[in-house]
């Protein structure tokens, strides 16, 4: 059977095309949109020597390339989607790119995709001060109020289910927390923002629904390998620490900032004003941040694993190791750079 995984060369994609074939897979074709770093390719074949691995280049908006990419694959893992810039590249990246793939794949009779979407498209403004997500949760009209991403991740997935009720291939849909680890960035949004010198601290007591790049790539190669047919995923790790929690472990082992709490109440009360202005004056100053985005990440809830664990899953690096091992990478006594761009590669 052929795997392809798209968005191999990224953040996650790197880690998953590692997961897929520890779990199994034994021919994976690793889609790229652009060169990878000189030796990953080489070092996946080191370690895997009995499996087939192939490499294909293709800009997933350019509808023309994709027969070729997806011709005798049996099994697709789509990672690809837009992380940054403006709201046209996420949307082209993430919802014209999966368009044209799902359309290819409808035409090749591909048997089974998985698609790895996101907690941003989940509709949490309801959920009870306190309560517990699961998949049972309802996704997000068009999730515009939540900001781009949430906007093309969510319309990413409804584009999802409507092309399999079209082409009626098996699927399965995994939604990962915040994924970090090596190379991405630091601090959520979630934890807060940065801005005229200090840090302003949003989640504060709210629980951060982390999920280390790890443990997320293994829980995607295990949906891929043995999920049933319509099933959905919430991915997010044991034990996650809360967003205040995380940033006081932040500033003692990375480095210092200067904080200001923001109150939840004031947070809210702040975004109203912003939306008012930003109605009244018709547009002159940016809506930054919604009531509903607010009501949707600020709230004390929890994101729950269960689904996950009940198909198999066990957290292989846990939440302790796995946040002592980040913070040490992205130290200035490790020698690296310790990233300044607050950038959420899933929320």
């Amino acid at each position: 059977m052929t795997t392809l995984l798209t968005g191999a060369a990224g953040f996650l994609g790197r880690e998953l095309a590692d997961a897929l074939l520890r779990h199994g897979t034994q021919d994976l074709r690793l889609h790229v949109r652009r060169a990878p770093a000189d030796g990953w390719l080489e070092s996946l074949r080191e370690r895997y020597p009995t499996a087939t691995i192939s490499i294909v280049s293709a800009n997933l908006c350019t509808p023309a390339l994709l027969p070729a990419v997806v011709d005798g694959v049996d099994c697709i893992v789509h990672a690809a989607a837009g992380m940054r810039g403006a709201t046209a590249d996420m949307f082209a990246n993430s919802v014209v790119g999966t368009r044209n793939l799902l359309e290819a794949a409808g035409a090749r009779n591909v048997r089974r995709i998985i698609l790895v979407s996101s907690f941003s498209v989940l509709k949490t403004d309801q959920v009870r001060w306190g309560g517990s997500v699961d998949e049972a949760v309802e996704v997000e009209q068009d999730g515009v109020a939540k900001g781009a991403y949430a906007f093309a991740k969510t319309m990413q997935e409804r584009l999802f289910l409507k092309a399999q009720a079209r082409y009626g291939f098996d699927w399965s849909i995994v939604r990962p927390g915040v994924i970090y680890g090596p190379g991405a960035s630091a601090l959520s949004p979630r934890v807060g923002l940065q801005a005229l010198g200090f840090f302003f601290s949003l989640g504060r007591h709210s629980p951060l629904p982390l999920t280390h790049v790890r443990n997320c790539a293994d829980a995607i190669a295990l949906v891929a390998h043995g999920a049933p047919s319509g099933s959905v995923y919430h991915v997010v790790d044991d034990d996650v620490p809360t967003c205040y929690q995380y940033l006081n472990r932040y500033r003692r082992d990375v480095r210092p900032l200067r904080v200001i709490g923001v109150p939840y109440w004031a947070l809210l009360l702040g975004s109203r004003t912003l939306a008012w202005y930003h109605r009244v004056s018709k547009g002159q100053l940016p809506q930054v941040l919604s009531p509903h985005a607010v009501r949707s990440m600020f709230r004390p809830i929890h994101y729950s694993n269960g689904a996950l664990k009940s198909l198999g899953w066990r957290q292989p690096v846990h939440t302790a190791d796995a946040l002592a091992s980040y913070f040490r990478s992205i130290s200035p006594r490790s020698g690296e750079r310790v990233p300044q761009r607050f950038i959420a590669k899933s929320s």
